[in-house]
């Protein structure tokens, strides 16, 4: 269940604050200025978002949704509300995934966990470097209607076997969906009401353990 948490947050780094236009130019670089220029305005977000995990080899699928929020750089604070109640705060130095049923909260460094994970190491490197975008992805325009943009992302490593679906609104930029695939498993992520620039303070992205329950330091 836990690993379903991290599937998530792995994208949604990336989505928080790449909710910018692609396709305002046609080339890359002057892509890469205006996702600097827009995402300097964007300075967190709450929204809602539906999540399949499908095993390639089995077919086996996963389903949850919940609400997420997120402020620069590295605080989030996710609740799933289905298919089991969860909890994940990030405040930067740690991440604690909370899981009321089990009465039992788990505290991890938070760079360990990135850095121990290829998909979070990778979506990183987005989310903080812009400029590298261009030097380390292949992005292509796959697909354009009236109402969206969909870029297909790749990694230039050829040791990094994965590609990355993004879905953007024309009218809003902000991004409506998401599909991560890497041979084993896919990732499909829709995200909707979008509430930006709510001046949350750094005090809810921390975990505050309620009576009787277990935390645990790895």
């Amino acid at each position: 269940m836990r690993k379903n948490i991290l599937f998530f947050l792995t994208l949604i780094t990336f989505f928080v604050f790449t909710t910018v236009s692609f396709c305002v130019a046609a080339d890359i670089d002057t892509i890469l200025s205006n996702i600097e220029k827009k995402n300097s305005s964007v300075k967190d977000m709450q929204a809602n978002y539906s999540q399949t995990v499908t095993y390639i080899s089995t077919g086996e699928q996963t389903k949850s949704e919940g609400v997420f929020k997120h402020k620069k750089q590295d605080y989030v604070s996710l609740i799933q509300v289905s298919p089991e109640r969860q909890y994940v705060y990030i405040d930067g130095k740690t991440i604690t995934t909370y899981v009321p049923s089990n009465r039992q909260a788990i505290v991890e460094k938070w760079k360990n966990v990135v850095e121990n994970d290829v998909m979070l190491t990778s979506v990183f490197k987005f989310s903080k470097n812009f400029k590298l975008l261009k030097k380390d992805y292949n992005i292509k325009l796959q697909d354009e209607t009236e109402v969206v943009y969909s870029f297909l992302i790749t990694p230039k490593d050829k040791k990094e076997n994965w590609s990355m679906l993004i879905t953007i609104n024309k009218s809003t930029y902000l991004v409506t969906a998401s599909s991560f695939d890497n041979g084993n498993f896919k990732v499909d992520i829709e995200i909707n009401n979008y509430k930006t620039n709510n001046n949350f303070s750094n005090d809810i992205f921390k975990f505050v353990a309620p009576k009787n329950v277990d935390v645990i330091e790895l």
